[in-house]
């Protein structure tokens, strides 16, 4: 539907079109605390149910999941997911809670997600305060599958490094480093790149 100004009665008008024309709602930022984050409220004025407000995930705390009831020309109720606006939370949600949504009639049902347990070439780092995800890539030398950190910024502005990215090490609340050789958990979110040797 395109971009949205940040006026509460142009996002309700595009809110209200999306719900009444779709079952799975979309929308990028405006889910903050900021002075321009009307989301919710306008959920709420438009009958949403709000399930979730925010998340312990770094990228990416600002989440909002909705539902709204079936209406008179509809059976269906319609789920609404309502991202983060800096790209890289909102690409990293997007991976982490609506990719694997399934039985979206059945709402909030969890389909699996492919996990591997590589080993890290690298050290990786986190405060420890909430459920960190570091981008990079998987690959498989010797069958045996190895974690590469994307090199450079990982703010949650910098898309540059998440080109080819196919992998979001995972560090758990509570867990500040895992040393380079140590076993990660990684979620997958594109195919690992295959090492072959030469010759």
């Amino acid at each position: 539907m395109g971009i949205v100004r940040d006026q509460p009665e142009a996002i309700k008008e595009a809110i209200a079109h999306a719900i009444a024309t779709a079952d799975v709602v979309l929308s990028s930022g405006g889910v903050s605390v900021g002075d321009y984050d009307y989301v919710e409220q306008i959920l709420e004025s438009l009958g949403a149910n709000i399930h979730i407000r925010a998340v312990a995930v770094k990228p990416g705390k600002p989440l909002t999941v909705a539902t709204f009831p079936a209406s008179d020309t509809s059976n269906n109720r319609v789920l609404y997911f309502g991202l983060p606006g800096n790209p890289v939370s909102a690409l990293v949600s997007f991976w982490r809670f609506v990719q694997p949504a399934r039985n979206f009639q059945g709402f909030l049902t969890v389909g699996s997600q492919c996990l591997y347990k590589p080993r890290s070439r690298q050290d990786l780092r986190s405060d420890g305060k909430r459920e960190t995800y570091l981008w990079g890539s998987l690959h498989l030398v010797d069958e045996c599958y190895e974690f590469q950190l994307a090199s450079g910024s990982h703010s949650s502005g910098n898309l540059i490094n998440l080109v080819q990215t196919n992998g979001l090490a995972v560090l758990s609340i509570g867990q500040t480093l895992i040393l380079a050789g140590e076993i990660v958990q990684v979620l997958q979110v594109g195919l690992p790149v295959i090492n072959r040797p030469i010759g």
